[in-house]
């Protein structure tokens, strides 16, 4: 694929003469030097992160603020899966323009985050359901994924998928207050999804439309994703798979290491529990 070429996929919709696009891919612009600074942090290996592909479940909220800083660091492949619609109330905290309304997610985020590139990153982006991306067998090999979607049947099936591959996937969600958010580090091994969030296992609800939101915890959570996906690939240190912050009080912030839980329906083997 050529720097700057673009491939798109469409199928027909139930509108005469209309068409759908469900794909797009971009090709990130190389800027030699950018990176200068960043080289210089203990733990961060420039080539490693360049080589890695990442997998990214939502372009919304929290994607809008996680997809920018793998860019600007120059990750190697990013893939983005929502097949959700830009609607004006979006504009507040998400990385979209009133140009981009009634746009795929997926499709116009790709479009906007070329421009945020330092290397010749691969920008994939899919207008499709997570769980229509699997049935069309997109491939979704990755080095990490992360989930930032608002609804646990997203989450459950992505936290099933990637353990079942045995990549780690990192889940983040925010309060409906914008008041407080966290970060989730499902490994290859140990705690997963349905560890944590064991009533979400079951619940098949999606949250209604208008839910209050804002940007500042978006961007927080954004950012601790951003550091959990360094943790992943490099050697930047992390002592805990979950975490979680306050803006109105440190006092309930916290940091923990959390284990496998016995009977959890997520697990497929039993090794898993051992792990925890």
């Amino acid at each position: 694929m050529e720097r700057g070429s673009k491939t798109l996929g469409t199928t027909p919709t139930s509108s005469r003469n209309s068409i759908k696009q469900t794909s797009i891919r971009l090709r990130g612009k190389a800027i030699p030097g950018a990176e200068d600074r960043q080289k210089k942090i203990v733990g961060f290996d420039q080539e490693v992160f360049s080589k890695s592909k990442v997998v990214m479940i939502g372009a919304g909220g929290l994607g809008s603020h996680i997809a920018p800083p793998l860019l600007r660091k120059g990750i190697g492949a990013l893939t983005i899966i929502d097949n959700d619609e830009v609607d004006v109330t979006n504009l507040n905290r998400q990385r979209f323009y009133e140009a981009d309304l009634e746009k795929n997610k997926a499709i116009a985020l790709v479009e906007n985050l070329k421009r945020e590139c330092i290397f010749a990153t691969q920008l994939t982006g899919y207008a499709l359901s997570f769980d229509e991306v699997i049935r069309t067998g997109v491939d979704l090999d990755c080095d990490v994924a992360l989930c930032g979607v608002d609804n646990n049947p997203a989450r459950v099936a992505s936290s099933r998928y990637f353990r079942q591959r045995q990549i780690p996937i990192i889940f983040t969600a925010v309060s409906a207050d914008a008041d407080h958010g966290y970060v989730f580090v499902q490994e290859k091994k140990g705690a997963c999804f349905g560890c944590v969030f064991p009533e979400a296992v079951n619940n098949l609800t999606f949250p209604c439309p208008g839910t209050p939101a804002m940007i500042e915890i978006l961007q927080t959570m954004g950012a601790l994703a951003v550091y959990s996906v360094d943790s992943c690939l490099l050697k930047r240190p992390r002592s805990w798979n979950y975490r979680e912050i306050y803006l109105s009080d440190g006092q309930w912030d916290s940091g923990k290491q959390l284990t496998a839980r016995q009977g959890c329906p997520l697990h497929h083997l039993q090794q898993d529990y051992l792990a925890g």
